[in-house]
């Protein structure tokens, strides 16, 4: 009996990771390119390339090599914070911690490592369009790693 407990437990924690990293790839690419799409169309003065930034050639920065770069960087980052969420907030299957998750990662990116190292325009220089386009980006991004993953974890324990 105990043999079996564990043998669940060890299953839905290797589940877990797996579906963090399935989710987190897949979100990455699916709001990674959602993002160029928007910077091409000019919804955003923010393209991917912001993500690389740091360690970018300034020659590259508007480059489509340099965005592709940057969405190889957001999907990384995108997988850390699949991870992350995996680890910490996984019990919670509300909605809105997914959304409150995007909104703390646009809030680290955007008012922590933007002027940290200088990524790309202030908040307030960047304007209403491309502050609303990021941020929804964020949310949802949030909202797709939480959900999924909380309803991913909570069906496997049913």
């Amino acid at each position: 009996m105990k043999q079996n407990k564990q043998r669940k437990k060890e299953t839905t924690n290797s589940n877990k990771w797996r579906s963090a990293l399935s989710i987190g790839l897949s979100g990455g690419v699916i709001w990674g390119m959602l993002s160029y799409a928007f910077y091409y169309l000019q919804f955003t003065d923010v393209g991917p390339s912001m993500y690389a930034k740091p360690i970018l050639n300034q020659s590259y920065i508007l480059k489509w090599q340099g965005h592709l770069i940057g969405l190889g960087f957001f999907i990384m980052y995108v997988l850390l914070a699949s991870f992350l969420y995996a680890a910490i907030f996984i019990r919670f299957s509300s909605p809105w911690v997914g959304i409150g998750y995007g909104l703390a990662w646009w809030g680290i990116v955007f008012l922590v490592l933007n002027p940290l190292f200088d990524l790309t325009k202030s908040v307030k220089e960047l304007g209403l369009n491309s502050n609303s386009v990021m941020l929804s980006i964020f949310i949802l991004l949030g909202l797709f790693i939480g959900y999924s993953l909380s309803i991913e974890f909570n069906n496997v324990d049913k």
